[in-house]
């Protein structure tokens, strides 16, 4: 059986690609653009509650409610994991974090999780938002990654194993 190149990647640039979402990405960007256009025009279309027009400082805070929201959609949208020979950093929706590859006892991405986790030495689990499984069967090849560049910067290795565990 070959193995495909995201498992075998042909340059280390390749297997230290950043790892990113691509539906929830594309999707949050979408959004984020159709939500400043539909709170701007609420804003300039609006009539108060005695039947006048909006306020210029509502028409303000209208609109800069859905700019608002668009930020935080950005957010999700600059998920990301950026993968190194000694370790990792994180930017998850809320949270970033720089784990270090002989920190990681395993890779967990297992039954509905949405994304994996790297589950460290110290019983901590870190959360891996940038590869999820709403993408369907890349989302596999790149868990397989994250483990592949845990076992190579040394980490996963047990007593009793050779290879992170990835569940």
């Amino acid at each position: 059986m070959t193995e495909s190149p995201a498992h075998t990647p042909s340059s280390d640039d390749d297997l230290y690609a950043t790892f990113q979402p691509r539906r929830g990405r594309a999707v949050t960007i979408v959004m984020a653009i159709v939500c400043v256009a539909l709170f701007t025009l609420i804003a300039l279309t609006a009539t108060s509650p005695s039947g006048g027009a909006f306020s210029i400082p509502n028409k303000v805070a209208t609109s800069m409610l859905g700019v608002l929201i668009a930020a935080f959609l950005l957010r999700y949208a600059r998920i990301r994991a950026v993968p190194d020979k000694a370790g990792v950093s994180i930017r998850n929706l809320i949270l970033s974090r720089r784990v270090e590859w002989s920190d990681v006892e395993a890779v967990r991405f297992h039954g509905g999780a949405p994304w994996p986790t790297l589950a460290l030495r110290d019983g901590e689990e870190v959360s891996v938002m940038a590869v999820q499984k709403a993408d369907g069967d890349r989302a596999g090849r790149e868990a397989t990654r994250l483990a592949t560049l845990v076992e190579i910067g040394g980490g996963g290795r047990r007593a009793d194993e050779s290879a992170p565990e990835i569940l």
